[in-house]
């Protein structure tokens, strides 16, 4: 009888443990609480499609599987395990080994879904200060021009393509920042939302 009482004790303290939540915040405004049981992620990322200028949403996975929520896989966007790697659904962006320099950097940019994406050259740069993304000045105090033209990111494609953030920002100081492009859409699909990518670097 005292075995059993121990084996009950100690199951709903291991079952307890199981739905405790640790929780994870990424600096672009996605938040996860993960449990062995479930995963609870909730959403506040910059958007140009948004009114507010921003997009909000949750999602309920228990044991790996979506319960429910507003948003999907694909509209999180979420950094993997490498500081200068970013994830949008299943476009990456990241910089290229050894290439990056004050004045600038190459990027590598890999569609990893089944569908083709379509992008311009148009980016902006951010650097994280006070726990915070802020959008750098431009050498003339204006937004940036940029030329109408559309890249194609074919089905698994990948693509270098290089910045020379000097003409527009000049010479980035130390400090950390983060290429932002917001203009990623599907092509041959009736939706008509844009995604942001974003790829992070240190400048020492």
């Amino acid at each position: 009888m005292k075995n059993k009482k121990i084996i009950i004790i100690v199951t709903v303290i291991v079952f307890i443990l199981m739905l405790i939540p640790i929780p994870t915040r990424w600096k672009n405004g996605v938040t996860e609480y993960k449990a062995i049981l479930y995963k609870y992620t909730k959403v506040h990322i910059p958007s140009e499609i948004s009114f507010t200028g921003y997009e909000e949403g949750w999602e309920l996975k228990i044991l790996g599987f979506r319960v429910a929520g507003t948003i999907n896989d694909d509209e999180i966007m979420k950094p993997n395990n490498s500081e200068e790697q970013k994830n949008v659904g299943s476009i990456l962006m990241e910089v290229k080994e050894d290439s990056r320099t004050s004045k600038g950097a190459t990027f590598i940019i890999k569609n990893t879904s089944d569908e083709e994406y379509g992008y311009g050259p148009s980016y902006t740069i951010e650097k994280y200060e006070n726990q915070t993304w802020k959008e750098i000045d431009t050498l003339t105090g204006d937004p940036l021009t940029w030329n109408s033209i559309v890249y194609s990111l074919k089905i698994h494609e990948e693509k270098e393509f290089i910045v020379d953030w000097s003409l527009g920002y000049g010479e980035l100081k130390s400090g950390t920042y983060r290429l932002v492009k917001s203009d990623f859409r599907k092509i041959n699909s009736p939706e008509s939302r844009t995604y942001t990518i974003y790829a992070e670097f240190d400048i020492k």
